[in-house]
């Protein structure tokens, strides 16, 4: 077998190409926060060069203008309206007394605080230095004037920029995980059906890979159409399977019906010799009433062996395949109904038996069964006709021997759908119940044999065992060319 093509893989492609455009995007936010950022902090520099500049012509000029109070208020006014940038200005009067000072920084929260404590024990700021300088005031008095770096204030703003980035940082990580995942989730939401198929397939619908849609993507196309074929490949050999086992079910009926044949050819009638010597000798022995007794019990016991073996070739051989009994539904209804009779006329089962025919229409509504015309012009596969006898044969002898049960019931139930008419076969008890299934089909008591009957026409034996008594059902489909079950 040659090796199958590398092809290149689509779904990599798709994620990764949708990937780009979503870190795309994030750098796209990134850049025009930052690039705001930088506009705000360059608006605020240069008002703060500008604020330096005016307080220095203001100080210059200071010295011409005898009134103190019109001075500090002009700096107070410029210093509100842009403050200083990493300087901290001073003005002290007579006696060191400070007519200007800074403003007392802001109090930070958690967690800015925390990493502002842990960038000062890890960077300690230097020692700064002033620079001072005196402004002559009238009467001989002078202002100083001290300009000191602020490293706090340069590391808080630091610190504060840095908190923005990592924010931003974990926020575009978010989207970017956000987006990720609905992209994933969007590429890999075709799988959902794949998987649904699968799981349809595992619970016995092989069909369901032969209706799975199309995929948008290459790799998944592949896997559905590999599906699709294994899907049908399975399909064609469970149909085959099950032609199989309709066939060796053929085959067991047709030898059960060489030994009827037998039985009723050559067994049959060396015991109507047997009963017609053994009259031919009560006559004979008739004056005498001890050998007279022995052979009209010999006489009983050939009759009684004699009536078995008719019970035992109707329900070797039931007459559904017969020209004059043609594969109707009346037919299957007259065979259940001798079925139960049979079971109730033997005394040693000790089972009340019963059987129930219903019926419902296309929504589910109860519907009177067909009467006895509907019902004898309703064609059934003879085949089929035979499995529903054999597989209540066998559930009822089931129950006669093993559930210990008082009552039994058969049901048959004929389902109007806008497919196929379907029949619902269901055998119920109130004994003893199944236990484990499995062991069940490992006894030998007959539910193989039921299942693999059910299995050969398409259905699946439901087996639900309670606490007191067991429920056997199954439903089979009738192609519509069968006949008036429509």
């Amino acid at each position: 077998m040659k090796p199958a093509p590398t092809t290149a893989m689509d779904l990599p492609r798709l994620v990764m190409r949708r990937a780009v455009w979503v870190a795309l995007a994030a750098w796209l936010c990134v850049l025009v926060l930052g690039l705001n950022r930088a506009g705000h902090d360059m608006k605020q520099e240069a008002a703060a060069a500008d604020t330096l500049a005016r307080l220095g012509r203001l100080l210059t000029l200071a010295s011409h203008e005898p009134d103190d109070a019109r001075v500090l208020a002009e700096m107070r006014q410029l210093l509100q309206a842009a403050p200083l940038r990493h300087l901290t200005l001073q003005v002290r009067g007579d006696r060191a007394a400070l007519l200007i000072g800074p403003d007392p920084d802001a109090a930070l929260t958690p967690p800015l605080s925390w990493l502002l404590q842990w960038h000062r024990a890890w960077v300690p700021a230097p020692d700064a230095v002033p620079v001072r300088w005196s402004v002559p005031r009238d009467g001989g008095r002078a202002w100083i004037v001290e300009l000191t770096p602020s490293y706090e204030s340069e590391r808080i703003e630091a610190l504060e920029n840095l908190a923005q980035l990592l924010l931003l940082a974990a926020a575009g990580s978010v989207a970017l995980l956000l987006a990720m995942g609905w992209n994933v989730r969007r590429a890999f939401r075709p799988m959902r059906g794949l998987l649904q198929a699968i799981g349809r397939m595992r619970g016995g619908d092989v069909a369901a890979m032969r209706r799975l849609p199309a995929m948008p993507i290459a790799e998944l196309q592949s896997i559905g159409a590999a599906l699709g074929e294994l899907g049908v490949a399975l399909e064609a050999a469970e149909q085959q399977r099950r032609a199989l086992s309709r066939q060796v079910l053929t085959l067991q009926e047709e030898e059960r019906q060489r030994i009827a044949r037998d039985l009723h050819d050559e067994f049959g009638q060396r015991l109507t010799a047997l009963r017609a010597n053994a009259a031919w000798l009560v006559r004979q022995v008739a004056s005498d009433p001890k050998a007279a007794q022995v052979v009209l019990e010999m006489s009983t016991q050939c009759a009684r062996l004699q009536a078995e073996i008719r019970a035992l070739l109707e329900r070797l051989q039931p007459a559904v395949l017969d020209a004059a009994s043609p594969a109707t539904l009346l037919r299957l209804q007259r065979l259940l109904e001798q079925l139960v009779q049979a079971w109730n006329a033997t005394p040693a089962a000790g089972v009340r038996f019963t059987l129930e025919l219903c019926a419902v229409d296309a929504h589910g509504t109860p519907a009177p069964w067909p009467d006895a015309a509907q019902a004898d012009a309703a064609a059934l596969p003879p085949a089929l006709v035979l499995a529903l006898y054999r597989i209540s044969q066998e559930a009822l002898t089931n129950v006669a021997r093993h559930a210990h049960a008082r009552s039994a019931s058969l049901r048959l139930t004929l389902s109007q759908r806008a497919d196929e008419p379907v029949l619902q076969w269901q055998v119920s008890d109130d004994g003893a119940g199944l236990g484990s299934l499995q062991v069940a089909l490992q006894r030998g008591n007959g539910l193989a044999g039921i299942r693999q009957r059910v299995w050969a026409f398409g259905g699946d034996l439901a087996c639900q065992d309670a606490a007191r008594g067991l429920r056997l059902s199954a439903s089979f489909a009738i192609p519509r060319a069968q006949g008036a079950l429509a």
